[in-house]
């Protein structure tokens, strides 16, 4: 494609990718002024409730992280000690699945294990104890969050164990060197460079959880302020107190976001778990050392496992006929997919025209450009509840939005998955351009051809793994849909949902498979049919 930058398709095709991203957010934040003079900020301010709902906001994000990062250090220090252990590959391919694994089904999965007639409560029983009730509240909320978190955190840290030099591992063996001289002097070195990073990403995810916190709160004590959010909307209807709160979600996120661009340069997040080259570490051969990695190993494994155990062998139970053959399933079924593959095709058509822009625009327009990687950072400072909140208010008196449930859903999701996107194939796209543009520029290859011939060869398996993340996690959402969603149109998540508020069990056993089930099917589908062969998960 030519690098003159006379007006052509591309212009209106970025121009429309531009417009779909700013529009919303616009729109949200027009809204929110007009509801500024409404809101009793003296009142709201002085409110214990609020800053109690802020407080444990933190203080639950923070125990998290902790949690989380000092466990992922720890199974990613023993994965990388212990590269020929027997259960290797189903902890990969476990914490591959957790990626994708809706937050409904996680919980589920945790309330059948740690519930006060869970799993372990009956196994606690039989031993002569009696049931803990300890899963609703902080307890719980930190078990769900180092479910999620753990895989993510580990695959990140585990390609920077396995990225020292192998002459490293030769020296230190010849100085006799032991395993807590090998943690001082060469991993923590090694790792420590990315923890503030990727503690800064844990935090964000913890503190803008939604459907853990909802479900495993546990009432006024253990809330959170995208919860509250929720609250003062669907129960209390206080737009005013709603359009207060995403403010300060909006305040906190961003202060979060500008914490983690000063650590560092954003870290990839979607690097391979695969190990390339084995290392011969001296301390790999102790006793004590393989005790313990593999103690720390199989605790990480049944730690994911046994949820998503628990959620399949909920699912096999008498009701699972009565389900199926019922056709609110299938309609949330159809709902379901239809909301991820549109969710997902849509951030696609954003990020792809907000890339062609900075392609064109990069050595002309520097800053241009630059804000186009802004444009991904600038979401996430608005989390999708937010967002929602924000299109509710302003789009409430104009419009029915619960008959355009679906289509909010949507929008919302793919403005949600663009910093994904974004992040997955900025780099093929820079690529293209550095190897590539003069070439086609020379050989006068444009359009369709530079995009069969040149561009669709590179960007392939990148915009498989794009998708399948995006479409994954849409198909799971329930934050948005339950703001929006209705009786009349539901989703799997939220269909789930309800069915375990009602204590229908067997019925959301049921649910929860078919739903885990679309999850992993879109997930493989779209990775292997659009990326090919090869694991990039």
């Amino acid at each position: 494609m030519s690098q003159r930058l006379s007006p052509r398709r591309w212009f209106w095709f970025s121009s429309i990718s531009f417009a779909l991203v700013l529009l919303p957010l616009m729109l949200a934040m027009v809204a929110f002024s007009s509801y500024l003079s409404q809101a009793q900020w003296l009142a709201y301010v002085m409110d214990t409730y609020t800053w109690r709902v802020v407080w444990f906001s933190w203080w639950q994000a923070c125990l998290s992280t902790v949690i989380s990062l000092s466990a992922a250090v720890l199974v990613a220090r023993a994965l990388a000690r212990r590269q020929a252990f027997v259960g290797r590959w189903l902890l990969l391919r476990c914490f591959s699945v957790a990626l994708v694994v809706p937050s409904i089904i996680a919980v589920f999965g945790i309330v059948l294990l740690h519930g006060k007639y869970g799993y372990f409560n009956q196994l606690w029983t039989w031993l002569g104890g009696d049931p803990q009730s300890y899963v609703y509240g902080l307890k719980g909320i930190l078990l769900a969050h180092v479910f999620f978190n753990l895989p993510l955190a580990t695959r990140i840290l585990l390609q920077r164990f396995d990225a020292i030099n192998p002459e490293t591992w030769r020296l230190s063996s010849q100085l006799g060197m032991t395993s807590m001289d090998l943690w001082r002097h060469i991993e923590w070195p090694h790792i420590k460079g990315v923890l503030p990073q990727l503690g800064a990403l844990v935090f964000a995810l913890c503190f803008t959880s939604f459907a853990i916190v909802m479900t495993l709160g546990g009432g006024p004590k253990a809330t959170t302020i995208e919860v509250a959010i929720f609250q003062a909307i669907r129960f209390d209807f206080d737009l005013a107190k709603a359009v207060y709160l995403s403010l300060l979600q909006m305040f906190f996120c961003g202060f979060i976001l500008w914490v983690g661009l000063r650590l560092g340069k954003p870290i990839d997040v979607f690097v391979s778990l695969e190990v390339s080259v084995k290392n011969m570490r001296p301390d790999r051969k102790s006793s004590l050392g393989i005790m313990a990695d593999t103690l720390v190993l199989l605790l990480a494994t049944l730690l994911v496992l046994l949820p998503l155990m628990a959620v399949v062998i909920a699912g096999i139970n008498t009701a699972w006929v009565d389900v199926l053959l019922d056709l609110r399933l299938w309609q949330a079924f159809t709902n379901s997919l239809w909301v991820a593959l549109s969710s997902a095709l849509l951030s696609l058509l954003m990020a792809s025209g907000l890339l062609l822009a900075q392609r064109h625009w990069r050595q002309r327009f520097a800053n241009a450009a630059m804000g186009v990687e802004w444009m991904g950072s600038i979401i996430l400072v608005v989390p999708p509840l937010v967002l929602a909140t924000g299109l509710f208010i302003g789009l409430s008196p104009h419009v029915n939005v619960f008959a355009i449930n679906l289509y909010i859903v949507v929008l919302v999701n793919a403005l949600m998955g663009l910093p994904y996107i974004l992040r997955v194939l900025s780099v093929a796209y820079l690529k293209i351009a550095r190897d590539y543009d003069r070439l086609c520029s020379s050989l006068d290859v444009q359009g369709w051809h530079r995009l069969r011939l040149v561009e669709w060869p590179i960007l392939r398996k990148p915009i498989g793994l794009a998708l399948a993340l995006v479409a994954a996690m849409s198909a799971g959402d329930l934050g948005v849909v339950a703001l929006f969603g209705s009786p009349d149109i539901q989703t799997l998540p939220l269909l789930m949902y309800q069915r375990l508020g009602s204590y229908q069990s067997d019925a959301a056993g049921v649910t929860a498979v078919v739903l885990l089930g679309l999850c992993l099917a879109i997930f493989v589908v779209l990775e292997r049919l659009l990326g090919g062969s090869g694991d990039s998960v």
